[in-house]
């Protein structure tokens, strides 16, 4: 016969096993729910694994089959980048590659095709750069110079925070600006023309150039 606390003792465990159970079948469908969330639809996987193969190819030892890749990385990331209210999904997709791309970059000699890959890995920083790295205005200033205002206002508005911290560090050890001055020359024409003046101005103001705000003012 069992006795009343062996009972007691009985229902206690027998309601704890049930707790479990429930408790590991509530966790299996947070997992599952989480999957679902994941899945790629079957065209963000055909981006997602054309972009590697693109950054695969922009790793071939031949300058004409990387620069390719190259140019269609640019073309895939323009399209999406023009106003970046959330993370565009080609930079998302890139992101494991940034390191892989840096590393190769870093061993790549002194060509034409470096300065122009300079300028993607300089748009990649954005989103993927260590905080205070300044990495966007580092590879910007490696780059070919060209086609800093065709990324958008997310990337410009990154680029000038970027050069601010940069002028100001500089000018404390006494460096050479003159490179950042040429930035900050080709940002504020356009913030202007493209309803940015406050972005203008406070940039102006970041790299001691205030008097250059009444100039601006004034022009037609």
């Amino acid at each position: 016969m069992v006795q009343e606390k062996d009972a007691i003792a009985l229902a206690v465990t027998s309601e704890d096993k049930e707790k479990k159970e429930e408790k590991k079948d509530t966790s299996k469908d947070k997992k599952t729910g989480k999957d679902k969330k994941e899945e790629l639809s079957q065209e963000d996987k055909d981006l997602k694994e054309k972009l590697e193969l693109l950054v695969e190819r922009a790793q071939d030892p031949n300058a004409g089959v990387s620069k390719l890749a190259l140019v269609t990385i640019v073309s895939e990331l323009k399209s999406s980048t023009s106003s970046m209210t959330s993370v565009p999904k080609p930079l998302k997709f890139l992101r494991p590659s940034y390191p892989v791309l840096i590393e190769h970059f870093d061993k790549l000699p002194a060509s034409d095709l470096k300065p122009f890959f300079a300028d993607v890995l300089s748009v990649l920083a954005t989103t993927m750069q260590k905080e205070g790295s300044r990495a966007a205005l580092k590879y910007r200033l490696q780059g070919t110079k060209d086609g800093l205002t065709t990324w958008g206002h997310e990337y410009m508005r990154n680029i000038a925070g970027e050069i601010a911290e940069e002028f100001r560090e500089r000018t404390e050890k006494g460096g050479d600006v003159k490179e950042l001055l040429d930035l900050v020359d080709e940002i504020v024409p356009f913030n202007m023309a493209h309803n940015a003046e406050v972005d203008a101005i406070d940039l102006l103001c970041e790299v001691d150039r205030a008097e250059k705000i009444q100039v601006m003012c004034e022009e037609p």
